[in-house]
């Protein structure tokens, strides 16, 4: 065989690898797995024992995630039967009519306590008054740098969500102000970086973080060589499921959707739900 026959095959071969990473990848951006947490909580109040809550981020609706597709999320968060759905931020994305494909299909969340929200980066890029309104009339409480206080008898289970790191100002000592020492309180932020500053500020008042933002990279080995990274700490809050940071249990979800392609490669579309458990 030539040298020139040998290019070809190595070639073809090449562009056949290539269509099937792409592919597996298109499949994987579709493959949203429940991840089920159980979150271990010394001295939990008996009234917050078995309480769950589901979290989700980053969907990013619109032409990449449309409406069909926001149907079905709706239908597999229901299904979970939460006490609180908390939305991590990033709903829209591109600036090309994702308000108009996930507050709609959002307004059908259910859930026994309610929806809270924090809003992300492409909110505040698409318009964060539109956001708030459209919150508003969703049914959906949007948080921002502020908390809210939930009874679960004689127990409160505290939803605190901080305003964005990129877009906003977050800021930890009007969020963490409603909350009182009993609270089972969760802090919510859409960047996890908002976490390196806020965690220490706030000693002893956590049960649980939460954040999205960073979509595990999306696809895998495309991060290091992206220059506008969606963390500045590395790998450290790229970690999938519960992990520690200042001694807190951290989740920061790999996300429902995607940006810039609709794939994912090694980074699995996820929705979490967390039981309370002593």
């Amino acid at each position: 065989m030539s040298i020139a026959s040998l290019a070809s095959v190595g070639l073809a071969g090449a562009v056949g690898l290539l269509a099937l990473v792409v592919i597996l990848a298109f499949r994987e951006a579709r493959a949203l797995e429940a991840v089920r947490e159980s979150l271990h909580v010394p001295n939990l109040p008996a009234g917050l024992e078995g309480a769950t809550l589901v979290f989700l981020a980053d969907i990013h609706a619109g032409p990449l995630f449309g409406a069909a597709r926001m149907a079905h999320l709706v239908e597999r968060v229901n299904e979970l039967r939460a006490d609180v759905i908390v939305l991590g931020g990033d709903y829209v994305g591109g600036k090309r009519g994702g308000a108009d494909v996930f507050y709609p299909a959002a307004a059908g969340l259910v859930a026994n306590r309610g929806v809270f929200a924090v809003l992300g980066n492409h909110d505040w890029w698409e318009g964060a008054d539109d956001a708030r309104r459209r919150m508003a009339e969703s049914g959906i409480t949007l948080l921002e740098n502020s908390s809210a206080r939930i009874a679960f008898g004689d127990a409160v289970l505290a939803i605190a969500g901080l305003s964005d790191e990129w877009t906003a100002t977050p800021d930890i000592v009007a969020t963490s102000a409603g909350i009182e020492p009993r609270d089972v309180a969760v802090l919510v932020s859409h960047n996890p970086d908002s976490f390196a500053d806020a965690l220490p500020a706030t000693p002893g008042v956590w049960t649980l973080a939460l954040a999205g933002h960073t979509h595990g990279g999306q696809i895998a080995g495309v991060y290091r060589l992206n220059p506008h990274k969606p963390t500045h700490y590395g790998k450290r809050y790229l970690s999938r499921g519960l992990f520690e940071d200042n001694g807190i249990p951290i989740i920061v979800s790999y996300g429902v959707g995607a940006v810039a392609l609709p794939l994912r490669f090694f980074a699995r579309p996820e929705i979490h739900h967390i039981t309370l458990t002593r």
